[in-house]
């Protein structure tokens, strides 16, 4: 039985840990409105700071006040930030920073990126906000959502990702040049996530531009993996995409496999496509069989299944959430507390936490400000409504105000054990960590809609629901609205068939008065298609890996496990 023991270090931890360890009162309708509140705060702090000292840069650097430039050039918090704005309320900025991504931002420049970064932050950023852009007051294009300006940018950019794909397994390099392609000498070993981790940009893409190919690479890269599996049913961390070769072969559910797991879920919920869960239903069972132990999650070698790393690592903190959508409450609740006994522990989540010795692991004490376990507060708390769920939001509020603010921004924190700071405030802050907090404290958020409204909007293909909820949150917390996926297809069989499954489930009720009048006649003969197109599950995100861009061989470790430095 592996446990953990926290009092040996009480001594050390009363020292650096901040006052939200200590017992609070139950947490009030105005207590919620007060902590949306700071969060927004804190979202304007970081925000605002990044815009003066650090655009066009990728990053800000909170403890010089600069930026630079991480994943590619992009001006990235920027389009990492744009539906955060509109989730707490600004849609004034976010107009603004439609129009400055428009004049500002090339993909056509001679740079590495990250195949995997890019996709996740910069489509999946670009995608999310075309689809948010009529709430937000955009003035749209005639067909819009199959049209648009944020729609052709990131069909531009994920463009620049194709060639990355052009293997013999169908599974892509992990970098590629956006201007000459792959790289003659780049790697073939790329992380499993870094593998299975687009097919809800790329099938959202394909859906909404009628070009398939996104969505076939997409999908011939899951199947890759899925067949390079091991015979008991697990995946390694790195493969080889020239041979199908497993390179390292620990497997669990953290860096370099997380958003993988991710995505076969929420990607079975966007295309209603049952393949693709019983896929993530059947590594479910084996992660449970082998790397399951005591409501934690160990890694084990992906062949025999025995341990090779009994640790925890802050990535796999999403994998409540993930239990969430798959109905597995009280696993994912039982999980959750023991990942937040951590964050109590040292006032953040390390990267690594050895869990038998209940202490960090060497070289691996920093905590970059990620959002999973916040993340998985978000979803758990929708489906229970625990209180304990909103003690953590409140616990992240006052440890990243305590630890991490600056005067330029927050930085992030390169050891949680006495709390030393990190030039560095990744993108992630304010497209996730941020998102997930407000969201938590925002029930009434049009993000959580039920469906009970939505926006009619006319397509060159005919009438289409949107905003009705549901959304699938991405893996860098960008929302896309599945019901879009349904409205740029002349053809319209899979809509009735969609209407099939969930008709039974939903009363639609239209948001306007207007619509009422106009529509009453034919409401009938729309109810069908009205209801078929909204309903979904509520998703979450998960975590934000990112893999190595450099040589995989200055990654390996002793034991064989690879991690960003």
């Amino acid at each position: 039985m592996i446990g953990v023991v926290y009092l040996v270090y009480a001594g050390l931890l009363s020292a650096v840990l901040p006052v939200h360890n200590a017992r609070h009162s139950p947490i009030t309708q105005q207590d919620m409105a007060k902590y949306r509140d700071r969060v927004k705060s804190m979202f304007y702090h970081a925000y605002n700071n990044y815009l003066d000292n650090a655009f066009p840069y990728d990053e800000l650097r909170p403890l010089t006040c600069d930026g630079q430039d991480t994943w590619g050039s992009f001006s990235l918090t920027l389009i990492d930030a744009l539906d955060t704005l509109l989730i707490i309320g600004n849609t004034t900025e976010f107009q603004r920073v439609v129009n400055v991504l428009q004049d500002t931002v090339d993909f056509d420049i001679d740079v590495n990126a990250s195949v995997f970064e890019t996709n996740i932050r910069v489509v999946g950023g670009l995608l999310s906000a075309h689809l948010l852009s009529k709430r937000a007051g955009i003035e749209l294009e005639p067909g819009w959502p199959c049209s648009g300006p944020l729609l052709r940018m990131a069909e531009d950019a994920a463009r620049k990702l194709l060639p990355a794909f052009d293997t013999p397994t169908g599974m892509p390099f992990g970098t590629v040049n956006l201007l000459k392609g792959v790289n003659p000498t780049e790697t073939p070993v790329t992380c499993t996530a870094g593998v299975g981790t687009y097919i809800i940009e790329f099938a959202t893409l394909s859906r909404l531009t009628g070009n398939p190919e996104f969505e076939r690479v997409a999908r011939h890269a899951l199947k890759g993996l899925w067949e390079s599996r091991s015979e008991i049913g697990l995946v390694g961390n790195h493969i080889d995409v020239m041979t199908s070769k497993w390179v390292a072969q620990d497997a669990g559910i953290g860096a370099g496999i997380d958003s993988y797991f991710e995505y076969l879920v929420k990607g079975a919920i966007l295309l209603q496509d049952e393949e693709m869960m019983s896929m993530f239903l059947d590594y479910n069972k084996a992660i449970q069989n082998y790397t399951k132990y005591d409501d934690w999650y160990v890694w084990v070698q992906m062949y025999k299944g025995t341990v090779s790393m009994p640790i925890f690592q802050s990535l796999e903190a999403f994998w409540p959430g993930l239990q969430s959508l798959i109905g597995d409450i009280g696993n994912g609740m039982r999980t959750f507390l023991n990942y937040y006994t951590v964050w109590k522990q040292f006032g953040g989540l390390p990267e690594f936490y050895n869990i038998p010795q209940g202490f960090t692991v060497d070289k691996r004490e920093g905590y970059p400000l990620r959002p999973e376990l916040i993340e998985s507060a978000m979803y758990l708390y929708k489906a229970t409504k625990d209180p304990t769920l909103l003690e953590l939001g409140r616990d992240a509020i006052e440890s990243i105000e305590k630890i991490s603010k600056v005067d330029c921004g927050f930085a992030t924190i390169k050891d949680v054990r006495d709390h030393k700071l990190d030039n560095r405030m990744e993108s992630f802050f304010l497209a996730e960590t941020i998102k997930y907090l407000y969201l938590l404290f925002d029930p009434d958020n049009f993000i959580h809609n039920d469906g009970s409204e939505f926006d009619l909007v006319v397509t060159p293909y005919g009438e289409c629901v949107l905003d009705a909820g549901g959304y699938v949150f991405n893996t860098e917390a960008h929302p896309i609205d599945p019901a879009a996926l349904h409205c740029c297809k002349q053809d319209n069989t899979e809509k009735w068939e969609v209407e099939d499954l969930v008709r039974e489930f939903f009363a639609v009720k239209p948001k306007t008065e207007k619509f009422r009048k106009e529509k009453a006649d034919d409401l009938k003969q729309q109810d069908s298609f009205l209801t078929g197109t909204q309903n979904r599950t509520k998703t979450k995100h998960t975590s934000a890996l990112h893999c190595p861009s450099q040589p995989f061989s200055s990654k390996l470790s002793i034991l064989g496990q690879v991690f960003l430095e």
